[in-house]
């Protein structure tokens, strides 16, 4: 009898202890929160601000050219319809051509002495020719079948020579086709306009000329 209740003590004694061991691992575990690896730590890439596109004022470019090019012209033909021709980059540069076009026909449309192809048509009547919308080869030769396709008497063509930057003013040409002969009836120039340095230039040397 002693003996059991030797072994009822000793099991008691046992199943306290695990009991007390159990309980002070339960009360020391602490639960961290997880690490966040995404975290940002303030050293992430900075991103580069924008360039600022130098916006160019074709309107303002070619307005005295279209001028002086329509008041010199003189028509030998009743049919005054013009085509305005894709534009025959040299410079080497990247030419934004979509909008000198569009200034060019909102500059003609302007004048009285032109009736202006419509851009609409001049796209049809380049998909019946099998002529690209982004063609780069442009020529005289071409943009005259074009014309004559559309049974337009002219062709206003204009080539740039350098595009306007900070240092440099636009060097270009443009020039009044004939469809029939394909000969150029008017041409008008960069250099037909005094640069704003050599206008103040005159200016001084008058000036000294009336001092003396």
């Amino acid at each position: 009898m002693k003996q059991i209740k030797r072994i009822f003590v000793v099991s008691s004694l046992a199943f306290l202890l695990a009991g007390c061991h159990l309980l002070g691992n339960s009360q020391k575990t602490e639960v961290k929160p997880p690490v966040d690896v995404n975290q940002p730590d303030g050293t992430g890439v900075i991103e580069t601000p924008p360039q600022i596109v130098r916006q160019t004022d074709w309107h303002s470019i070619l307005s005295p050219f279209i001028s002086k090019l329509v008041n010199l012209s003189s028509l030998d033909s009743d049919n005054k319809l013009i085509l305005i021709s894709d534009i025959q980059n040299r410079s080497g540069d990247y030419l934004a051509s979509n909008k000198i076009a569009d200034a060019l026909h909102q500059l003609m449309h302007k004048q009285n002495t032109f009736t202006v192809v419509d851009q609409q048509a001049i796209s049809q009547a380049k998909q019946s020719l099998g002529i690209s919308a982004d063609d780069k080869l442009v020529s005289r030769g071409k943009m005259i079948g074009l014309a004559k396709s559309m049974n337009a008497n002219y062709v206003l063509f204009t080539t740039i020579y350098k595009v306007p930057s900070e240092s440099t003013d636009t060097d270009l040409a443009m020039e009044l086709l004939s469809t029939k002969s394909g000969e150029i009836l008017t041409r008008v120039a960069s250099k037909d306009f005094p640069k704003p340095s050599d206008s103040n230039s005159n200016a001084q040397s008058k000036q000294i000329g009336d001092n003396q």
